[in-house]
Formats: structure tokens, sequence, C-alpha cells
């Protein structure tokens, strides 16, 4: 009996916060968290979500991506790990990165590790650690971001603004700092239902295709790099029942002047929602 009226005490008390935390959201709170999420994890997702959790791993090339992100009620980043490995012919690329909410903003402490493999020896050619802080503006939004670096025991920076269209969804960012290879305008478009259609830079572009229930289907990249050209397209198989891809198949080509790579990757999500019951212990 009493642990009956623990349990629905509990029940009650987790549906009043979650009630009291979504009622303190602002009127603008899905824009602003899906281009908050944009800037801070590359993406978005629909409903209340309160936990991701990726894999993404190779299947003709030795390649690991594991993301887990946490959200509160409003849909704004509380905390967020993702890390890479990857092998592939003679070059090894390791990336860890830690995203943590802070008072007026996120700050991700970063690192990454570039080798190549010479006469069976591992020669570092890239090594950086960095500190990325974003600031919030006044409507919720990310108005600036700073990117404080060493590579190669060299400092360098990298700043960043961010504009936005009247619904608060994110329109153009600027980079500008110490390494070209991040330099550069990117611009940001929308459809009415609040979705990224499309993402474009002088290096690239990113266009999404929805079905007619607006569930991702496909993603097509273009990538320029200083030594080729890379292709993808990223396929989504399967969707729960909110509408979030939960298992995708990624075909690269990546081209030099001198050959073609061919990459299949596949990624599996598992999503928790706030409105969800609580799992049976």
């Amino acid at each position: 009996m009493k642990r009956n009226q623990i349990l629905v005490l509990s029940l009650m008390l987790t549906a009043w916060t979650e009630s009291a935390a979504a009622s303190a959201c602002s009127p603008n709170n899905a824009a602003v968290a899906n281009s908050n999420n944009l800037i801070l994890l590359g993406g978005n997702a629909k409903g209340a979500v309160k936990q991701v959790i990726a894999g993404e791993f190779g299947k003709d090339v030795n390649s690991q991506k594991r993301v887990l992100g946490q959200f509160d009620a409003c849909g704004d980043l509380t905390v967020a790990d993702v890390s890479y490995d990857k092998s592939e012919r003679n070059v090894i690329l390791s990336m860890e990165q830690h995203i943590a909410r802070v008072q007026g903003g996120w700050v991700a402490e970063y690192a990454y590790l570039v080798k190549v493999l010479k006469e069976g020896k591992e020669v570092v050619v890239d090594n950086r650690q960095g500190t990325i802080n974003w600031q919030k503006g006044r409507h919720g939004t990310i108005t600036s971001a700073s990117d404080r670096f060493t590579s190669m025991g060299k400092s360098g920076f990298t700043d960043i603004t961010y504009r936005y269209d009247p619904q608060l969804r994110l329109e153009k960012s600027v980079a500008r700092g110490s390494d070209p290879l991040t330099n550069g305008e990117f611009h940001y478009h929308w459809n009415p239902k609040g979705l990224v259609t499309r993402t474009t830079s002088a290096r690239g572009t990113d266009e999404y295709t929805y079905d007619p229930q607006w569930r991702e289907v496909r993603l097509n990249v273009t990538e320029t790099t200083p030594l080729s050209t890379i292709r993808s397209v990223d396929e989504c198989q399967s969707w729960d029942e909110v509408g979030n891809c939960t298992l995708s198949y990624l075909h690269e080509t990546e081209i030099f002047t001198r050959g073609t790579i061919e990459r299949h990757l596949s990624s599996a999500y598992k999503y928790e929602y706030w409105n969800q019951p609580a799992a049976e212990e």
C-alpha cells in the first residue's frame, strides 16, 4: 500500500514538474531550440526529446561515432558527449567533445588527434585542444561563439556571429579567425513547418528531403576539401512513433585527383521523450 502511494506521488510530482517546466517555455521555444541544436549538434529532431543516443558505424571502413544528448522540457540541450574514431588506409583520427549548458549559453571542451603511418610508425600531423563558448541573446537564440584552441603547439581562434529571421530561425552565420578551413559564411533555409531544408556555404551544400508526414527521408551532402570532393546520400530506413529517424544508411563517395573511395555507413538512433511514461523497473 505504501509503495503504491509513493509511486503515485512520484508520478504526480514528475508530471507536475514536467508540466511546470513546459509552461515556463517561451512561445517561440520550438524555433529557438531547433536553431540552437542545429548549431550545437548539427541537427534537430521532432517532439519533446528528453534524450537521444546515436551511433554510426562503418560497413567497409573502420569508423565509429557515438553521441549522447540530453534536453530539458523546453528543448534546450543540457549536456552532450560526442566521440569519433576512424582508421582508413594510413590515416588514424580520434575526436572527443563534451558540451554543457552554463549560465548565458553553452561551453564545449574538445580534442582531436590525426596521425599517419609512415614506414610503420605513427606520426602526428594535427593535435588540437580547444574550448568553445556559445552566448545566448535576449530571445534565447545563440548570437555568438568563440573557439579558442591550441593546434600543434600554436594558439588559434575562431569567432562566429549568428543572424535569425523574424521567426527566430537561424538564417546566417559568419566565422572569422586564424583557421582558414573554418572561416566563411553559412546560410540556412527552412520550410513553413519549421524544418531545415538546405544549408549552403562556399565549401558545400546540405539538402534535406521530407515525406508527406514531414519525416526526414534523405540528406544529400556535397563538400569540397583541400584534397577532394565528397558526395554523400543518407537515407532513412525506419522511424519511431514521433517521426524521428531510427535507422539510416549512408553512401559516401570521395573523389581525389588520383582515385575514388566509396564508403558505406549505418546509423542507429534511440529517442526518449518527456511525455513518454517512465519505464518500469
